[in-house]
Formats: structure tokens, sequence, C-alpha cells
């Protein structure tokens, strides 16, 4: 069983991240260590309780199933376009 304040704290990262990614050009992703400032920045840490690197956001996004940013701009492309239909 996860913990609940794990729960909220990938919520409040998900939130941020999709917010970031919806304010961006479609055609072009934020970079990495643009994401990873404004998440350190808003004060919100990983899983762990660390600030966010690169490298632990990539990691991050792949254990949660998406490859990369790109993976989930993409799925949130996909829930959009399926959404229309629910």
């Amino acid at each position: 069983m996860q913990n609940p304040h794990r729960i909220e704290n990938d919520k409040l990262i998900f939130k941020t991240l999709v917010e970031l990614l919806n304010q961006s050009s479609r055609y072009k992703n934020p970079s990495y260590h643009a994401l990873v400032n404004h998440l350190n920045n808003k004060g919100i840490l990983t899983s762990w309780g660390n600030t966010w690197t690169r490298k632990s956001l990539f990691r991050y996004l792949q254990r949660n199933g998406f490859s990369g940013v790109w993976g989930l701009r993409n799925s949130l492309e996909q829930y959009t376009k399926l959404a229309k239909f629910i």
C-alpha cells in the first residue's frame, strides 16, 4: 500500500508538469532543465524527498510508465482525444 503523502506528492508533481506542458508549444517540449528548475523553485521534492535533477525526473517518468517528457505529452494528447468519447 502506498503512503498517502507520496500519492499527494505524485499528484502535485504531475499537475505541475501538465501545466508546464500545456503552456509550451505543442511542437516543442520544455527541456528537462526547465522542468527541473520549475519543480525545484516551487519547492516540490522527489518521492524520496530530494531536489530534482534531469536524471531523477526522467527516471520518475519512466517508473510511472512514460517514456520521458515526450511520452507524457503524447499520453495527455491521447487522453484528450479519448475523453471526447467517454
